[in-house]
């Protein structure tokens, strides 16, 4: 056996990816598998953005640039966070990564150390434990309870906080929940968050899928967070730009230079044609954006209704944000189907799979094993046919 890396032996894939990646084999194989899996827009890159990339290949604008970026991507993502966020950043502070994902890892990786705990509150994103277990950190559990609609309250968070605690990841609109945190709410906890001195990373990747007015920033509620604290965010979800990936954060100059320097070592700099395609998207129309997030909610409206006509499926409260639901299935846990039994999440997601050719997300790596996420990010059609196929599956159940 391969002696490997202790923190690399100990890592698991990642759940939403490994559910999309079956999906996608069972497809290949012939298999009619309707996916709810992924966190991925099934719009298509606007037009415009295209565009941009097309006249950086004709120009030849194909090598190497800054390894945090060009200074006129690093404009455009300075005036978006101005515009959208009403945050003010120097060129320096700004650094830009293969995607949102290499933006958070670096800067988790720069900030923290062994010894260190690192709030997440659950349910969470897969990799945000995954992140920080890598940096040598641990990172401690918050269980954020449904009854209080997946979101951090303000005495959990301070009984959390130990001696060793020296970070805490937001993310607001939620992966996998939907919750959107109200500014209310972000004021409670700025206030315990401003005491403890902790670095805050505030993941902002869904900000603009969110249903009931723009999501308030916590930098903004608080400005005096900001100067221990990291804006992350992605053009995946609000441009469809999930593949060309690009992403940036936005934090102290000093942080932002180590995480560039470890970028330096570990990949260099992001994509130079994606750089100029971002560059359009952030600073041209953003028409596209209403519109995605218009059809994403009549979406919504589609699943909220037929996951709560599901038998042994609870869903109190609607999303705010995103697009995914992530309904309790508690009342199912002990059920079987020829011989499987479902024993939590993530049995249940792989029953589904093999029984109704529906690849959903079981909840247990979110932090939430009686629960599943189910993406609503493909076509009515597509949502309607996998809700008939669940339906089916779930009504042959047995005690």
């Amino acid at each position: 056996m391969i002696k490997l890396n202790r923190r690399i032996a100990a890592l698991k894939p990642s759940a939403t990816m490994a559910a999309e990646t079956r999906a996608t084999e069972l497809k290949a194989a012939g298999v009619d598998v309707i996916s709810l899996a992924a966190g991925e827009p099934d719009f298509d890159t606007p037009e415009r953005i295209k565009e941009a990339a097309r006249r950086a290949l004709a120009a030849g604008q194909t090598k190497y640039t800054p390894v945090a970026g060009t200074r006129e991507l690093k404009e455009a993502i300075r005036l978006k966070l101005k515009r959208d966020n009403g945050l003010d950043y120097e060129i320096a502070e700004i650094m830009a990564s293969a995607g949102g994902k290499q933006a958070e890892a670096n800067i988790i990786a720069a900030l923290f150390d062994e010894g260190d705990e690192v709030i997440i509150p659950t349910p969470a994103w897969v990799s945000f434990v995954a992140m920080v277990n890598l940096s040598g950190a641990r990172a401690t559990l918050v269980e954020c309870p449904e009854g209080n609609g997946f979101t951090l309250d303000p005495e959990r968070l301070r009984r959390a906080i130990t001696p060793r605690t020296r970070g805490i990841i937001l993310n607001s609109p939620s992966n996998p929940t939907g919750a959107v945190y109200s500014a209310s709410q972000l004021g409670e906890l700025a206030k315990i968050l401003l005491e403890a001195g902790l670095w805050v990373l505030s993941d902002d990747v869904y900000e603009h899928i969110a249903y009931d007015g723009a999501a308030p920033h916590l930098f903004q509620i608080e400005p005096r967070l900001k100067a221990k604290g990291f804006a992350l965010n992605s053009l995946s979800k609000a441009y469809a730009m999930t593949g060309w990936r690009i992403g940036f954060a936005a934090g102290p100059k000093e942080a932002i230079a180590a995480a560039s320097r470890l970028q330096g070592q570990n990949s260099g700099n992001p994509n130079s044609i994606t750089q100029i395609a971002a560059i359009e998207a952030l600073t041209g129309p953003q028409d596209e954006i209403l519109a995605m997030r218009e059809e994403f909610r009549r979406r919504r409206q589609l699943v909220v209704e037929r996951v709560r006509k599901i038998p042994g499926f609870s869903l109190p409260h609607v999303p705010g944000g995103a697009f995914y639901v992530f309904p309790n299935i508690s009342a199912l846990i002990g059920t079987h189907l020829d011989g499987r039994a479902v024993a939590d999440g993530n049995a249940f997601a792989d029953l589904i799979l093999d029984a109704a050719q529906v690849a959903i997300v079981g909840g247990n790596d979110f932090g939430a094993p009686h629960h599943v996420r189910l993406s609503y990010a493909t076509s009515i059609d597509n949502l309607n046919a996998a809700f008939d196929r669940i339906e089916r599956v779930v009504a042959k159940l047995q005690r």
